[in-house]
């Protein structure tokens, strides 16, 4: 019963899709109508049925006013009896639930609303909610063709049209229900305005009816946010715009509002009323990762109003829910001097919500306390790297841009840019990278062998347990890091080095791994790389 998985196309490149277009345009529309049939003809049942359906939609939504021809009537007694019959069994044969679908959207741009209405009552709650399985894996357009959000479209907008005003919330509130799990519907009403062209009947009586039907089953407290919060927020937004919002989500802290909120305001370019909403949502929402999104969003409403206050605003987006990108963006707000960079790490060392060893390992560097950054490195756990709290992200490649001396192109050179370090993009709040952030405290690659001693020592111990933790573990997908951790740090030692005489230390391990050839095989590939030496032509 399993089918192949529905066609997905292709997607083309800009000079072809020009090409594509232009070709077009070249053909009369007799032409184009024999291409069409052509295309057709040449197409394998899945792509041609998605192309079928989008034909005909396009056609009866087109000013021509064509519609096609509706189902013969006894469409519907056959769905539903196929429908009963599917239900005894549990199961149905997904090319006959793809027949009915398509006769009652055919039915459905026929303007047949009452028959489509039944067929797809009949087809989607029990598809939806298990009662008839169609041999799928997981979700049922795996092997269906039928493109089931234009069904649970036009089953929500057969519903809206053939339901009294008085009964409409609730129609199409159970319609929604009954086709949950078979297409994301973000907006009911742009689905049915969608689907109708624009025009929605009675939509202005509809509107308060709608948005009281669904304030009745609000569950406000929630942090995720319920298809049907999701849809009552929509509905708020068309009739009370931002004030609206600003009065949902006031009583129900519920994050997702409280960004559709700033987000109005900002769309609009009120910025002064986004920045005080902004810092309200940052005091209502609960949990820190959207406290700090707000007061992302406060700082940059402070940028574009010109407020003399801009690096406050930053100090408080990191302090409220700290991370590196935020750090390292007050730490250089209002272009501050060598001395003030320092003198801000030292001062935010002592800051409560200076917790993260990777926070505090970078704090260490920007203020010189080159020994506590190396003990942080040295006592990390070998796992966790990918976590924002670890401080190998930050402090390897920062250890190894500081050892420098390594020509263009070099594995460690490349390596002190590259290994990954958390961010925090924002398209308009840039964040500097931990290198950018030592070169602006004046910290400068060169390291007197003392310290060149201390930080290597610790570069190899950070390399030699994440290579250790990995392999117990079996984290085959993080082989190369360590590898080229490893790697790096012989490269970093003194003296020549080739991969026949490697230093003490790194024998060792790669003689303790050599149970493990993939790690063996990053490994010798990353040796080869750190030390290949430049031509000298």
């Amino acid at each position: 019963m399993q089918r192949r998985p529905r066609y997905r196309g292709r997607a083309v490149s800009g000079e072809r899709a020009t090409t594509l277009v232009e070709a077009l345009a070249a053909l009369s529309a007799e032409e184009l109508r024999d291409f069409v049939g052509d295309a057709l003809d040449r197409l394998d049942d899945g792509p041609r049925a998605d192309l079928e359906d989008l034909l005909l939609q396009r056609a009866a939504r087109s000013a021509s006013g064509w519609k096609p021809a509706a189902p013969p009537s006894t469409f519907v007694e056959e769905a539903t009896a196929f429908v009963a019959a599917a239900r005894r069994d549990g199961q149905a044969e997904p090319s006959e639930v793809d027949h009915y679908l398509r006769q009652a959207l055919t039915a459905s741009l026929a303007g047949d609303l009452h028959a489509a209405r039944t067929v797809f009552a009949a087809l989607l709650g029990p598809i939806g909610n298990g009662d008839i399985t169609l041999g799928q894996a997981e979700t049922a357009d795996e092997v269906l063709s039928a493109n089931l959000h234009e069904c649970t479209r036009q089953f929500v907008t057969a519903v809206y049209v053939t339901t009294p005003l008085a009964e409409r919330a609730d129609a199409v509130l159970q319609a929604l229900d009954a086709a949950q799990g078979l297409a994301f519907v973000g907006d009911p009403l742009d689905e049915v305005a969608a689907s109708l062209g624009g025009d929605v009947p009675e939509f202005v009586d509809f509107l308060p009816r709608w948005i009281a039907r669904l304030e009745h089953d609000a569950r406000p407290g929630g942090e995720w946010e319920s298809p049907r919060e999701r849809w009552l927020r929509a509905a708020v937004l068309r009739r009370e715009g931002p004030w609206g919002l600003a009065r949902l989500a006031r009583a129900t802290r519920q994050p997702s509002v409280a960004h559709a909120w700033c987000e109005a305001l900002v769309a609009a370019g009120e910025w002064e009323q986004a920045l005080r909403a902004f810092e309200e949502c940052a005091a209502l929402v609960r949990d820190s990762a959207s406290r700090g999104d707000f007061l992302d969003g406060a700082a940059l409403c402070a940028r574009r109003l010109g407020t003399t206050d801009l690096v406050e605003k930053f100090e408080a987006a990191w302090l409220g829910a700290p991370s590196l990108p935020r750090l390292s963006r007050w730490l250089v707000s209002g272009a501050p001097s060598v001395a003030a960079v320092r003198d801000r790490a030292a001062s935010a060392l002592g800051k409560p919500p200076t917790r993260a060893p990777s926070l505090i390992g970078l704090l260490h560097l920007l203020t010189g306390e080159l020994s506590d950054a190396a003990r942080l490195l040295s006592e990390a756990p070998g796992l966790g790297w990918s976590g924002a709290e670890h401080p190998g992200p930050v402090l390897f490649p920062a250890f190894a841009w500081m050892l420098g001396d390594g020509p263009p192109g070099s594995l460690h050179e490349a390596l002190s840019s590259a290994l990954p370090v958390p961010t925090l993009s924002s398209p308009e709040l840039s964040t500097p990278t931990p290198r950018d952030l030592l070169q602006r405290a004046g910290v400068m690659s060169g390291c007197p062998d003392a310290d060149r001693r201390m930080l290597l020592e610790a570069m190899k111990t950070a390399a030699t347990r994440r290579t250790k933790d990995l392999l117990r573990e079996k984290r085959r997908g993080h082989y190369s890091q360590a590898a080229l951790l490893v790697a790096c740090c012989v490269a970093l030692e003194p003296g020549t080095r080739t991969t026949a005489a490697l230093p003490a230390w790194a024998e060792a391990l790669r003689t303790s791994t050599s149970r493990y050839p993939a790690f063996q095989r990053e490994l010798n590939e990353a040796l080869g790389k750190a030390l290949r030496r430049p031509s000298t032509d």
